[in-house]
């Protein structure tokens, strides 16, 4: 076994340690073990980071389907997901019995279901006689063959346009675009110079915004390869990715320069709102944001456009995916949690404002639905945003080593430097090669 899984296992054993850190077909809904009247009432807990009112909804309808179930949900550090993936940690370390919660990235989730802090589901599916490729839309990660997660809120990463800088410059928003098509819309949105500058996108200091390209494709979308066995060096994406952003920071002029991005601070919430920057690439938390917030309202119409292609005629592939809703292993209500979640990821996702992996889902309807709960409806162009999601395509997610955070961080290191200008491309590439194989080969037996 890896040190890293003997890590991982010490990690939720210990209080005091806390891991790193999303034939005919009737498809059904949801199942129906626990009938009306027929079952002793339990109260199931879900944790998550979200405000109640999200889930309030949903949460009140499963009840009036289930009214033997009750659900206690707990918000564990709102809007803080990280933080509270650490607190469940320690609860579960302590010997909680929380029954249902999710995780906000592959590498936690995978870590977690290596340790058997996850309660597989491949029996429950069996047991209810579902199918899941018969249900749901979006492929969730296996571990060791088994499903541990049923897909929670579901989305690709797409581009956020502001409507009026494009009217002015007299471009459409567009259906399909590539990458050499976006780069120069950039250029046609940026203008002016100094403080008030208009700039065409705006990139964050993300590894995303340093793997566009790669975002583009069915595989390998991650610095690793797909298998994690090594860095992905020699797939031409990789380069062309940090060379697109650094031409059209430092060239084009298109984009802030990631030195301005770092020493600034620069929150990419407002230099897309406040009309600094005309595009943003970004993901689909930002769709209720276009319709504005209490600390950011909406001024002017956000139009979406899906993520570009590498060349004309690809079929339009975007990284995203949908958060693993999971049970708990120490759960004391498995199979009424196991409803509950069925019911979450089908017909309850859409009662949240968000959407969902659900092939019966009408994806129409719950865009509108997720656009009406804005504070500004109007500020969202609503047959663009559908338009998005009819044709992005996403991954099959994979799953990642464990020291995935330690590549990461050994990328984005080199990665910067080539940004700043301190060293070359091919410079850059071969140091995050030696560097990465290292952490590898040291989580090798």
């Amino acid at each position: 076994m890896k040190k890293t899984v003997i890590s991982a296992l010490a990690s939720v054993l210990a209080l005091g340690t806390v891991l790193t850190g999303c034939g005919e077909k009737d498809v059904k809904s949801t199942p129906t073990t626990v009938e009306a009247g027929k079952a002793n009432p339990v109260t199931i807990r879900f944790l998550y980071w979200a405000k109640p009112e999200v889930y309030k909804p949903a949460i009140e309808a499963f009840e009036k389907k289930y009214p033997n179930i009750k659900v206690k949900y707990e918000t564990v550090v709102e809007n803080d997901s990280n933080e509270s993936m650490k607190k469940m940690d320690v609860l579960y370390a302590s010997g909680d019995t929380f029954d249902v919660f999710s995780l906000n990235a592959v590498p936690a989730f995978a870590q977690r279901a290596t340790n058997g802090m996850l309660e597989p589901l491949d029996e429950y599916l069996k047991k209810e006689g579902v199918k899941y490729e018969d249900i749901y839309k979006a492929e969730q990660i296996k571990v060791g063959g088994q499903r541990y997660s049923l897909p929670g809120k579901f989305g690709p990463w797409f581009v956020l346009l502001n409507k009026a800088q494009l009217d002015a410059a007299g471009l459409p928003v567009p259906s399909s675009w590539t990458w050499d098509e976006f780069r120069e819309y950039a250029k046609k949105l940026t203008k002016g110079e100094g403080p008030s500058k208009q700039y065409g996108t705006f990139f964050h200091t993300w590894k995303d915004y340093m793997l566009l390209k790669k975002y583009s494709t069915p595989v390998n979308q991650n610095i690793l390869t797909d298998d994690g066995s090594a860095f992905d060096r020699d797939n031409p994406l990789l380069k062309a990715s940090m060379e697109l952003r650094y031409n059209m920071e430092q060239v084009d002029k298109s984009a802030p320069p990631y030195i301005d991005v770092v020493s600034q601070k620069i929150p990419y919430r407002d230099q897309y709102f406040q009309g600094k920057a005309a595009m943003l690439p970004t993901g689909p938390w930002m769709i209720t944001e276009a319709g504005g917030t209490d600390k950011i309202p909406a001024t002017f119409v956000s139009a979406f456009a899906p993520w570009p292609t590498n060349n004309k005629g690809d079929e339009p592939y975007s990284f995203g995916g949908a958060d693993p809703l999971v049970i708990s292993s120490k759960s004391q209500h498995k199979q009424e949690a196991y409803q509950f979640i069925r019911f979450l990821t089908t017909e309850g996702m859409t009662l949240t404002g968000q959407l969902s992996a659900w092939k019966n889902a009408d994806v129409a309807k719950e865009l509108e639905q997720i656009i009406n709960t804005t504070k500004s409806p109007d500020k969202i162009d609503k047959d663009s945003l559908i338009h998005v999601h009819k044709v992005t395509k996403l991954p099959n997610p994979v799953v990642p080593p464990a020291y995935s955070g330690e590549v990461e961080k050994a990328f984005l290191s080199q990665a910067e430097k080539y940004l700043l200008g301190e060293t070359k491309l091919d410079a850059t590439v071969d140091a995050m090669k030696t560097n990465i194989s290292k952490i590898i080969e040291s989580n090798k037996k």
